[in-house]
C-alpha cells in the first residue's frame, strides 16, 4: 500500500495534535494555536514568500501561493505592513486564526469532517474529526520510522519534528523512540535545519513556554 502524501507543514501538525479516531486534541488550544500559527509562516518561508532574519519578518514574495490558508497570512501581513516581529504575528495568528484557516483547509481536503454536538450546557462543541485514521497517523509515524531507521528527514519534516518538540507533543507521539533515537532527531534539527528555521522553531518554543508561564501565573 502506498504512503499517503505528505501534506503542508500545518496540516501535517494539526492531524499529529489530535487523536487520530476522535479528534480530541492533545494540546491546550493555545498551544495549539501557537504551534499552527509557526508552521503557516513556516509554510510562507518554505514557499520562499518570507524571510526571517533577528526576529523580523520581511515578504520576499507577495505573490498567492497555491491555497488560500497561506494566502490569507500573506495578505494579512501586507495590509499590515508595519508590524513586522515575528512574535507578534504569532500572538495574532495563535489566537484562533490559524487554528481557524488550517481546519477549513483540511475539511477542505475532506482529511477531517466537521461535527457539530449539543452539550448539557446548551451550547455546541465543534469537533473535527478524521476522515481516515490511518492517513490522519501518518504524519507522526512518518517521522518516528525514519528516526528509527536512521534516515535522513527532509527540510519540512525537520521542521515538523522541531515543532512536535516545541508544543511539547513529542511527549505523545515519540514516546516509541529511545534515548540514542532521540538524540539523532536533535542531531539532525541542529545540524541540517537552516538557520532561518532553526530560528523559527525557536520562536515557537519561546512562545509556548511563555503561554504556559502566563496560565501557571
Amino acid at each position: 500500500m502506498a504512503s499517503p502524501p505528505q501534506l503542508p507543514l500545518a496540516d501535517d501538525l494539526f492531524l499529529t495534535a489530535h487523536d487520530t479516531v476522535k479528534g480530541r486534541s492533545l494540546l491546550s488550544p493555545a498551544t495549539l494555536g501557537l504551534g499552527l500559527a509557526v508552521a503557516l509562516l513556516g509554510e510562507l518561508i518554505l514557499w520562499r514568500r518570507l524571510d526571517l532574519r533577528d526576529g523580523r519578518l520581511t515578504v520576499l514574495d507577495d505573490r498567492p501561493t497555491a491555497e488560500a490558508a497561506t494566502t490569507a497570512v500573506l495578505g494579512q501581513m501586507l495590509r499590515e505592513e508595519h508590524h513586522r516581529q515575528i512574535r507578534d504575528w504569532i500572538a495574532f495568528l495563535g489566537t484562533g486564526v490559524a487554528t481557524d484557516l488550517v481546519e477549513r483547509r483540511l475539511a477542505r481536503t475532506g482529511l477531517v469532517h466537521r461535527q457539530e454536538r449539543r452539550s448539557l450546557l446548551g451550547g455546541t462543541k465543534v469537533t473535527f474529526v478524521p476522515a481516515d485514521s490511518m492517513t490522519a497517523g501518518w504524519p507522526a509515524s512518518r517521522i518516528r520510522t525514519a528516526v528509527a531507521r536512521g534516515e535522513l528527514l527532509d527540510v519540512p519534516d525537520l521542521v515538523f519534528a522541531g515543532l512536535v518538540l516545541a508544543t511539547g507533543l513529542d511527549q505523545h507521539v515519540l514516546v516509541t523512540l529511545d534515548t540514542r533515537e532521540r538524540g539523532l532527531l536533535f542531531d539532525q534539527i541542529r545540524r541540517r535545519l537552516p538557520a532561518m528555521l532553526q530560528e523559527l522553531v525557536g520562536h515557537a518554543e519561546a512562545a509556548v513556554g511563555d503561554a504556559v508561564m502566563a496560565r501557571r501565573a
